[in-house]
């Protein structure tokens, strides 16, 4: 029988809404194959850094346990008990990675969502360089913190459907060597920027988009990037598989695209993929100095999302003329 009233609800106490949220997913299944043995050291690396290069007053962190080995708990622990995550999600099985996201990102209520492999390294000042793209862009919908020119076509016929004309989509070298070389290492495939059968490589050209001083380079991958929420929250469907290829494309990544927004990425590198391996850039880049994100950053990013009434497939097949035509 209850007696009393729960104190609770004489509290009035409000909960508070942040503009943006990290959401990092990992799955460490043991820690004695060679492949997974330095997963909890790069975990940790992964959590210090968002830790250290965000504005808590205006973010916060969603962690997803895919079912990890207890040798996880020590690492997780710590940043719990500092007071440095805000949900933390444990699975008593591997769901897989768009089951596990799709069920957190289909239940948040920040307009903006980050999200990350357990993998990544954030430089400081990555949430102001990429709050900045969707400051300056409106029609901006997935930001990547590391230049991703070899992602220009990928889910991103909108951009050339809207800016080939006016001539606004730029072609040059606007990505240093350097950060063209850091993007190859964390990744480990030399050929990612190659293109064999055209007359330049994503090396010495990159397409982008360019408002007053700022420049967006067009494309995105999909380990680490910034999403406008209400892009993809939407997708009611139910992942039946835990693993099949093109199932990140399905619930997530054509998602902006058909709604009519961009995949634009940083022409300066602001995360680094680790991999299984913690090397010498980790220590590195995670001293570079940077700026960090204050509220007033978000003032005149537009949030609600605009209709689209340019329907998808007549964008879709403008830009296989585009590209077709003019050897992009």
């Amino acid at each position: 029988m209850r007696k009393g009233i729960n104190p609770e609800k004489l509290k009035k106490e409000k909960n508070v809404k942040r503009i943006h949220r990290v959401v990092v997913l990992f799955f460490v299944p043991n820690v004695s194959d060679d492949y997974y043995k330095e997963s909890v050291n790069v975990l940790n690396a992964c959590l210090e850094s968002i830790v250290n290069t965000i504005n808590f007053e205006t973010t916060c962190i969603t962690l997803i346990n895919n079912n990890s080995v207890a040798d996880v708990n020590s690492v997780i622990d710590k940043y719990i008990d500092k007071g440095k995550i805000d949900k933390y999600v444990c699975y008593s099985e591997n769901k897989g990675k768009v089951y596990a996201i799709m069920n957190e990102i289909r239940g948040i209520y920040e307009p903006f969502v980050t999200i990350s492999d357990a993998d990544v390294l954030f430089i400081k000042g990555w949430e102001k360089a990429v709050f900045n793209i969707y400051k300056n862009f409106e029609k901006a919908g997935v930001v990547a913190p590391l230049p991703s020119s070899n992602l220009a076509f990928d889910h991103n016929c909108t951009v050339f459907f809207d800016k080939i004309w006016s001539l606004k989509i730029k072609k040059d070298k606007i990505v240093s060597d350097k950060d063209c070389d850091i993007y190859l290492e964390g990744l480990g495939n030399d050929s990612l920027l190659n293109r064999n059968n055209r007359d330049f490589n994503w090396r010495t050209h990159q397409y982008y988009i360019k408002k007053n001083n700022d420049v967006a380079v067009l494309g995105s991958g999909h380990f680490v990037a910034t999403y406008r929420t209400a892009l993809i929250n939407e997708n009611h469907n139910f992942p039946v598989f835990k693993f099949f290829n093109g199932y990140e494309d399905e619930f997530i990544d054509d998602k902006a695209d058909r709604k009519g927004y961009y995949r634009l990425s940083l022409n300066k590198t602001f995360a680094y993929h680790i991999g299984s391996r913690l090397d010498s850039n980790v220590d590195t880049l995670k001293n570079v100095e940077g700026k960090y994100i204050n509220p007033e950053d978000f003032e005149g990013i537009q949030v609600n999302i605009k209709k689209r009434y340019t329907p998808y497939w007549l964008r879709s097949i403008v830009f296989r003329i585009i590209k077709k035509t003019a050897k992009l």
